[in-house]
């Protein structure tokens, strides 16, 4: 038995919403399915391995004071780019090992998952050809950016809408709009 679960009342129903990456680890925090604390923690180091060092420590750190039940993250996505898919790994594993030594459960929801519960679907034909139009003349790499920019702004101000809090960062907003599906949502 761990010394979370001797000191955690047994009706409390915490769960954590994760955006991690090699830079930061984004969360939110739901407390019986409301938004009680949000943040991203950035990590220190001259590279990828001084920087999850960081990270963990610091994950611990929050951890053993948020002390969750459940944390979500979100399921491995299709990266093109091999080194990106590596150092994203480790930053999982890093990070991930770090939680779950409370005991809390880890669950893996899909990005389609989360931002179809909260109505951020796929760019239809017309959004995606109207921001063509607004930019003509941009590469496609551009073009690919946009829309990932878009869907980020939705998310966002689905986030203010919602739940109240305006943030300008895309990292705490997916982790919020991630955590309040695996709050709110039986998965």
């Amino acid at each position: 038995m761990s010394i979370f679960e001797l000191i955690k009342p047994p009706d409390v129903n915490r769960v954590m919403g994760v955006d991690c990456s090699t830079m930061s680890f984004a969360f939110s925090i739901y407390d019986n399915k409301e938004l009680v604390q949000w943040g991203e923690i950035k990590f220190v180091g001259k590279n990828v391995f001084e920087r999850l060092a960081d990270g963990q420590d610091k994950v611990r750190a929050l951890r053993d004071v948020l002390q969750v039940d459940k944390v979500a993250i979100e399921s491995a996505v299709y990266v093109q780019n091999k080194k990106t898919v590596i150092l994203l790994a480790y930053a999982f594993g890093a990070i991930i090992s770090a939680l779950v030594q409370s005991g809390a459960e880890v669950i893996e929801v899909s990005p389609m998952l989360w931002q179809n519960a909260i109505g951020n679907k796929v760019l239809t034909k017309a959004e995606k050809s109207a921001i063509v139009d607004a930019n003509p003349d941009k590469s496609k790499s551009w073009y690919t950016a946009a829309n990932r920019d878009f869907r980020k702004a939705r998310t966002a101000r689905w986030v203010k809408e919602t739940l109240g809090p305006d943030i300008d960062n895309d990292n705490v907003t997916d982790a919020i709009a991630l955590g309040w599906v695996a709050a709110t949502k039986e998965l």
